[in-house]
């Protein structure tokens, strides 16, 4: 509002509307019946919404569709011409004939007694007897030059609702689709959508029956409590399944005592957790509920450690229990400091993820939050109740044997096939040159799938091949709805808009997956979370424009996911979008992740406007005949016609009249305007007396003659002092950071829009679009690029493309950084740089795994799997620090380099098959989610390949570095350190 002095005069005042997330409809339902028109359907949901909005939480409630009541006041030129009435001495007679109101007080005899002027009118008939002129003496009414209506006011918007083959209840018959009227209702900032809705729901089930009558439907066409509550309900499942897995492998490897123990732990953490998160103002949500599932395989790694070092001093027995509590007290210490520290490693792996930019970091803040509290939550408790409870219940004398006295046993078989693959790489040369030569294929050939999409020989344009792996910033989701945006070319019809509406209509009735669709002609729907950003709560209005707001049936109904449906009616409206070539139709799918502009976006800069709109013609075709690419559409427009009435100064003056005369006669013509409202008894709402002339006398040019000015001598025939002539609408100019650009915008229709994108970019960089001007192309970088265009044209690529090159941008550094910390760290705790080198350098083999694991899955490979790549980083420190430590702790007992690094990794094998098999069980749960389930693959198959290639390339490097150091100077410098 700063420069609101600098506004030219006649411009109007700007809207500044602030919006956010609560702003979003968490509730819309739909009053629909066939035998009701739209001013009844409008009354009675505004007797319903002053029902529900004083209900806890609600805070805007919005009425969409119906009618309001209006008092139409069509006038008819001929009889106002007839009796030298024109329209700017009615707009004159009726603003002053609707006043009243307080008008002071007397006193006196010691009282107020206050004066009302009773000016108003109050029904039809007042209106109509209102004398506006004389003709012959006779006072001439309203009513004479005028047809007054009492009703609904004229239809500028529609909105039915239709039910496909999937609906439940009674369906009305007659009528495909049944006028409706819509109440939106969005929740109060920090309420809980899943009580607001549930209360709102409750609140209609009484509502029905008497307030509503039983002919009129009501549906809740949106429930966004319901389906967070649907989706957290199923992560607490999944939650549950991941805990029940856990615990089943630890009482297979652990004694019945020693695993009840640890799984006594991973409620405590989740309710530390949970208590610091309220005090934080955390929510639950997915991603709270992720980050839990992704931490759980690591919470119990601390309580392992410390319970199976308890049973191995307990195997040796002890007659008190004073002397009971000395033994845990000092098992427990025993592995305090290499558990401290790998666990340490884990939390600094999830840190750097808080500091992801832009939109998705608040997306994915929960889990950079919950997980290091969940790490650390397990360490504490880990040396805090795993030994107290330890003490109590554990017997003076454990009789079964430790995990690691398990795999020093002659007979145990992960000793012995440990063992037989190891003693060969250690002794024979030959061996290990083909260990490191498979290592080596295998880690191109993980790099090798994503990177085979760019390079295949059949360009990278094209349906993804066999042995790729996708790369994606995130999938879609399996959603219960989608929209459908109309875009006719402007100086459309309503009746235009809804014949193109009615024929969509007409083919989504016919799939079986269809529960039901709302049609919004002249409007936008409800605003969602996804058309905030697309804009459609503000620009979203005209006769031109439409929505259909689809739901289908829901998703555990149904063995198609909502992608493919969508696919499939986007075959079904071909026909529709042919029939119809100037009309933008697009399937709008709600985005997994933050919304966009558009997922695939370019921006054209220049110092021409009107070369730009050129330029982006030449960008839409290259749109238009890439592979998977859909829904082109650009912000130039077409050109819409217009009449220009240039009214002549000097004939207008000689006889009295003037422009701003002329101005409101044609406003009060075409617009109409209201002079007031009528005070109607038991009415809820104003009923505004509206001025107009009836839509047939103001549908073509000729009309304008009808007009009369009020002159100096008279009536004065607008053609008499203006001449009408024939224009184009000055198109709309579009600025980004105060450089005009122009875009042109479009979807994937099913994969990826990383390679159509490159794809284009490589065929429009250099291009030719004026003679002796090139276009040049620029976004593709991992910061933001400025547009150059003072001197030529220049395209950047926005929209989900540069969300994906943030992101990963910042992935990637928090994955750098947090390389950077835990090597730190290793350096700080052993008190060398290259030991630390070899601990980390397993981090690599998390790749093996993490590829092939999309590529067996069908995953793509996006930011959540990123996230999995960067926990993962944590994981194989953590294993080859336990590693490492083991094999000092062997040479310090004077044992020689060979030994130590067999010995340790054989009596080391089995806890750390452990723990990796309780992080892939926590974790493999994911799998399934179409968002997250990268992430679950990540860590899954990653955890998998990267421990068990640990457990041999550990060793292996530290022998190989230490093989030929004489046995006394490595002691030595074992001891110093």
């Amino acid at each position: 509002m700063h420069n609101l002095d600098r506004i030219p005069p006649g411009a109007s005042q700007p809207l500044v509307k602030p919006m956010d997330v609560d702003d979003v409809p968490v509730s819309v339902i739909t009053l629909s019946s066939p035998g009701m028109d739209g001013l009844s359907l409008k009354r009675l949901a505004e007797r319903v919404r002053e029902q529900l909005s004083p209900l806890e939480g609600v805070s805007v409630a919005d009425i969409v569709g119906g009618q309001d009541h209006e008092i139409r006041i069509a006038i008819d030129p001929a009889r106002m011409a007839a009796y030298g009435i024109t329209l700017d001495q009615l707009h004159q007679v009726l603003t002053g004939a609707n006043a009243g109101g307080p008008t002071g007080a007397l006193v006196g005899g010691n009282q107020v007694v206050r004066v009302w002027l009773d000016g108003y009118l109050r029904n039809a008939s007042e209106v109509g007897a209102l004398i506006v002129g004389q003709w012959q003496r006779k006072p001439i009414y309203l009513r004479d030059v005028a047809t007054i209506t009492d009703g609904p006011a004229e239809v500028r918007q529609l909105h039915r609702i239709g039910f496909g083959p999937a609906a439940s209840g009674v369906i009305p018959d007659g009528e495909p689709e049944t006028p409706a009227v819509s109440i939106a209702l969005a929740k109060k900032r920090g309420t809980n959508a899943v009580f607001v809705t549930r209360r709102i729901e409750e609140k209609l089930q009484e509502l029905q029956g008497d307030f509503i009558p039983a002919n009129v439907r009501v549906d809740v066409t949106r429930d966004s409590g319901e389906r967070a509550n649907a989706a957290v309900n199923l992560l607490v499942e999944h939650l549950g399944i991941a805990i029940a897995t856990v615990v089943v492998i630890l009482l297979l490897f652990l004694g019945w005592r020693e695993a009840t123990i640890v799984t006594m732990n991973i409620p405590l953490i989740l309710f530390i957790v949970l208590a610091i998160g309220l005090l934080a103002d955390q929510t639950i949500n997915r991603i709270t509920l992720f980050a839990l599932i992704l931490s759980l395989g690591l919470l119990v790694d601390d309580a392992i450690v410390v319970i199976e070092n308890i049973h191995r001093h307990l195997r040796h027995g002890v007659q008190k229990m004073s002397d009971k509590a000395k033994v845990i007290i000092q098992a427990t210490n025993e592995t305090g400091k290499p558990t401290m520290v790998a666990t340490v490693a884990v939390i600094l792996a999830f840190i750097p993820m808080a500091f992801v930019t832009g939109m998705m970091g608040p997306y994915m803040a929960p889990i950079p939050f919950n997980a290091p509290i969940a790490m650390a939550a397990s360490l504490i408790i880990a040396y805090a109740f795993t030994p107290w409870i330890a003490s109590r219940w554990l017997p003076c004398k454990m009789v079964s044997p430790t995990l690691g006295e398990k795999s020093h046993a002659p007979k145990d078989w992960v000793h012995r096939a440990y063992m037989r693959m190891a003693v060969p790489l250690i002794e024979r040369s030959a061996t290990r040159r083909t260990f490191w030569l498979v290592v080596a294929l295998l880690f191109a050939a993980a790099m090798w799938e994503p990177a085979w999409q760019f390079v295949r020989p059949a360009g990278i344009n094209g349906p993804l091949t066999p042995g790729a792996v996708e790369l994606k910033m995130l999938p879609k989701g399996n959603q219960n709805t989608f929209n459908i945006t109309i875009d006719l070319p402007e100086g459309s019809t309503l009746e235009a808009t809804d014949r193109v509406a009615r024929e969509i209509g007409d083919v989504l009735r016919q799939h079986p997956m269809v529960q039901d669709y709302e049609t919004f002609i002249g409007r936008a729907g409800p605003i969602d979370f996804n058309g905030m950003l697309r804009g459609a709560a503000l620009f979203r209005e005209g006769p031109h424009l439409g929505e259909i707001r689809v739901n289908l049936m829901d998703k555990h109904q149904r063995s198609i996911r909502s992608a493919e449906i969508v696919l499939q009616l986007r075959d079904m409206l071909q026909p529709v979008m042919d029939a119809h070539p100037g009309t933008s139709i697009k399937l709008v799918e709600d985005p997994p992740g933050p919304p966009v502009r558009a997922t695939l976006l370019a921006e054209i800069y220049g110092p021409d406007y009107e070369q730009q709109r050129h330029i982006a013609a030449g960008v839409r075709a290259v749109f238009s005949d890439t592979y998977d690419v859909t829904d082109v559409d650009d912000s130039v427009g077409v050109e819409q016609q217009q009449l220009n009435i240039r009214v002549d100064r000097e004939k207008a003056m000689r006889l009295g009249v003037n422009t701003r005369q002329v101005e409101t006669a044609l406003r009060d013509f075409l617009q109409g305007y209201n002079f007031g409202a009528v005070h109607v008894a038991n009415e809820r709402h104003a009923v505004y007396l509206h001025v107009r002339l009836p839509r047939e006398l103001r549908a073509h040019a000729e009309d304008l003659d009808r007009i009369y000015v009020s002159g100096s001598h008279g009536l004065v025939p607008l053609s008499a002092i203006a001449v009408i002539e024939k224009s184009t609408v000055a198109r709309p100019v579009f600025s980004k950071d105060g450089h005009p650009v122009t875009y042109v915008t479009a979807e994937p229709r099913q994969g990826s829009q990383v390679y159509s994108l490159l794809d284009m970019d490589a065929r429009l960089d250099g291009r030719e679009v004026l003679p002796w001007v090139t276009l040049k192309t620029g976004g593709m970088r991992f910061t933001t690029t400025t547009p150059e265009d003072t001197f030529g044209y220049h395209l950047l690529w926005d929209g989900e493309m540069r969300l994906t090159l943030d992101v990963f941008r910042d992935l990637g550094a928090a994955f750098i950084v947090a390389l950077v910390l835990i090597y730190l760290l290793m350096v700080a705790y052993y008190g060398e740089f290259i030991l630390p080198m070899l601990v980390m350098a397993p981090t690599a083999l998390t790749m093996i795994g993490i590829f092939p694991g999309h590529w067996i899955t069908g995953q793509p490979f996006t930011a959540t799997s990123m996230i999995g790549m960067i926990a993962l980083a944590g994981i194989v420190v953590r294993n080859s620090t336990l590693l490492i430590d083991f094999i000092l702790d062997y040479r310090r007992q004077g044992h020689d380099v060979k030994t130590a690094v067999l010995e340790a990794g054989a009596v080391r094998a089995r806890p750390i098959l452990l723990t990796a098999l309780a992080v892939i069980a926590g974790t493999s749960i994911m799998i399934s989610d179409p968002v997250f389930g990268g992430l679950g693959v990540s860590m899954a198959f990653g955890t998998l390949a990267a421990t068990v290639l640990t457990l041999f390339i550990t060793p292996l490097m530290y022998y190989l570095w230490q093989r030929n150091k004489p046995l006394a100077t490595d002691a030595c410098a074992v001891e110093s350190r």
